[in-house]
């Protein structure tokens, strides 16, 4: 049984404590009594742990799946506890591969101790009910999430065999160690705004001696697609032959060799050299120990000293600078509007209090001009560097104030800043819902009730849906017995 009980004390870091788990022998009786009552080849939205009623797990059993042998396993986090979500994803993946895959409906961003619950109870949980291979347990995340599941693996004694990160890397204060003797498989859209984490990542890792692997498909920062989650669950099972963790298949290494190089010369005849040499240098990775594989060694090192990637690493490098430079700028600006609004509020002479209007003036003009130009360069037909660059950084920024605003609004209650904040989330993307509907909340909570009004119609009007969200939130009670409210409750309820 594994060691994984995990506590996370308010002051130390995460600390492991002895495992009072269930034995083997129990885990397979249980199994016996539980698993014919929970459907399989199917998602199961919710599976409440038998000793935590409090925690729940999204599930996807095999088809074939019986308690006679022991399965490898997939514990999924969430950023925001939507364990259905990965599961969505991993299902065909778990399903060709033969895989028990988990996602947690109580773990999301926020403190680690979330994550640590979630994680003891589904582990706990799973071994009662299922017949697992503890040594080919695997953990996945996204974004915050992500770091989440890279972090359970570093503190659970070399209990996790690997982690799929998708659009985020490890959390602060870790890094990639040789120490580490996990499998990473990173993951990001081409358009993530934390690709250039990602990327830098994946770098560190080769010099930690780690055994990796970075994918990159067309998307931005979400959940790896349900085809790259196939691949990574089938460079695992490769991975488990090479450590000698499940029994060599001649037919599996042979059938995925040749898909990755029939996707490599596709990709090679579409004229996408650089994407060609990192499936075929991937593959020289993937196969090592497994084959004897003279061909793609040599196409490695073809495609490696050819113009076209050497030209196009340079350019990815120039994106990812470019990329910082924006996302430094604009801090900058954002930063010194939040100063002139200090100063001004502590009640400054008046010749300093005009300089400082100039300032913040000045400050949210150019960032309104900058964010302009982004949207412009974000919208463009044509797949090119620029565009990556500017969808990287609208989204980043985006996503920041979004997360921002939610704390000064829910957690530390200071609606002005929370008002400025989901204002300025709206003129980043100014065709989202959510922000509008956010905001009506900051300014309600700051008690305008016209400027709540007219957020909240903004809202309606840009397809927010959720009645429920306005009806059942007390923030709004001032506004209720308003013309303009109820214009925009009957406005939504004849859209049901």
């Amino acid at each position: 049984m594994l060691a994984l009980i995990l506590t996370l004390w308010l002051i130390s870091p995460v600390a492991i404590v002895p495992d009072t788990g269930v034995s083997a022998a129990h885990s397979n009786s249980v199994t016996s009594v539980q698993t014919p009552e929970i459907p399989k080849g199917q998602i199961v939205e919710r599976v409440v742990c038998l000793n935590d009623p409090n925690q729940s797990y999204a599930l996807y059993l095999p088809s074939n799946y019986s308690p006679d042998r022991k399965w490898p396993i997939l514990y999924a986090f969430d950023p925001r506890a939507r364990g259905k979500v990965p599961l969505e994803r991993f299902k065909d993946a778990a399903e060709q591969y033969q895989w028990i895959v988990v996602g947690s409906n109580n773990s999301r961003n926020g403190p680690l101790q979330l994550s640590v619950d979630a994680w003891n109870a589904m582990v706990k949980d799973t071994h009662e009910r299922f017949a697992i291979d503890d040594n080919r347990v695997h953990a996945t995340g996204f974004s915050g999430a992500a770091r989440a599941a890279i972090y359970l693996a570093t503190r659970c004694r070399d209990c996790i065999a690997g982690v799929i990160a998708c659009g985020a890397g490890f959390p602060a204060g870790v890094t990639p160690s040789p120490a580490l003797h996990f499998a990473v498989f990173s993951v990001a859209g081409i358009e993530d705004f934390n690709f250039p984490e990602v990327k830098d990542l994946d770098d560190a890792l080769a010099k930690a001696g780690m055994t990796h692997r970075m994918e990159v498909f067309d998307g931005r920062h979400e959940w790896a697609p349900s085809a790259l989650a196939i691949e990574a669950v089938g460079w695992f099972e490769l991975k488990a032959m090479q450590a000698g963790t499940r029994s060599r298949d001649d037919r599996l290494i042979a059938a995925t060799r040749q898909k990755t190089l029939e996707r490599a010369r596709a990709l090679e005849e579409a004229k996408k050299t650089y994407e060609a040499y990192q499936v075929y240098a991937g593959a020289a990775d993937t196969f090592k120990g497994l084959v004897d594989d003279g061909e793609i060694e040599r196409k490695v090192g073809q495609l490696r000293d050819s113009p076209e990637v050497k030209d196009a690493i340079r350019n990815e490098q120039r994106q990812i600078k470019k990329q910082r430079e924006f996302e430094a700028r604009i801090s900058e600006l954002i930063a010194r509007g939040e100063r002139s609004r200090g100063q001004e509020s502590t009640g400054a002479q008046e010749s300093d209090r005009e300089s400082t209007i100039n300032e913040q003036f000045d400050s949210e003009s150019r960032l309104r001009t900058l964010l302009a130009d982004l949207r412009k360069q974000s919208k463009s037909v044509e797949d090119s560097g620029d565009r990556r660059i500017a969808r990287r950084v609208l989204e980043g920024v985006f996503i920041s104030l979004y997360e921002q605003g939610l704390d000064f609004l829910q957690a530390r209650k200071l609606y002005a800043r929370a008002v400025r904040t989901f204002t300025l989330a709206t003129e980043v993307y100014p065709d989202r819902a959510g922000s509008f509907f956010y905001l009506a909340w900051a300014h309600a909570a700051n008690g305008d009730k016209k400027r709540t009004l007219q957020a909240l119609k903004s809202a309606v009007e840009k397809g927010f849906s959720d009645l429920a969200a306005i009806s059942d939130n007390k923030a709004f009670d001032g506004v209720r017995d308003e013309a303009q409210y109820r214009q925009i409750i009957q406005d939504m309820q004849s859209k049901h």
